[in-house]
């Protein structure tokens, strides 16, 4: 894991567009391209990662969530003492959501792109410029 002081996150995925990822839809997979090729990274933060594997039970979809966490330009963001208090703050803007406050919180602090398939949950302290919306199925 990188210490995530020293790169630069772009882009934060909450647990609904890991799952898309996870269902196999190529828009998340694009964006991590697009990121990686501007040698930026992705940030996955550790409770909306542990959020999306309770949400996904057959093997294959695990499995990319493996995958996704171990990408080169993917980094998995952690939830430490310092980093509890902050989150816990945001907890009552996503009504108690901690996956998804972890994802927000994580967002904020880094300036970065907040991706997820449901962009109608994102609270209105992130910047409707940088929720970026996930389509829920392939186009």
């Amino acid at each position: 894991m990188l210490d995530d002081s020293e790169i630069e996150i772009r882009a934060v995925l909450d647990a609904s567009a890991m799952l898309s990822y996870a269902r196999g839809h190529v828009h998340v997979g694009e964006l991590l391209v697009m990121i990686a090729d501007e040698e930026a990274y992705t940030g996955l933060p550790t409770v909306a990662l542990l959020d999306a594997y309770t949400r996904v039970a057959d093997a294959p979809a695990r499995a990319r969530l493996g995958v996704l966490a171990t990408l080169p330009s993917v980094t998995v963001l952690p939830l430490g003492a310092g980093e509890a208090a902050d989150v816990a703050a945001v907890v009552g803007m996503v009504k108690g959501d901690v996956g998804r406050a972890h994802a927000v919180w994580a967002a904020l602090d880094h300036g970065a792109y907040y991706l997820t398939a449901e962009p109608h949950l994102a609270p209105s302290v992130i910047p409707a410029d940088l929720v970026h919306p996930i389509p829920v199925d392939d186009i």
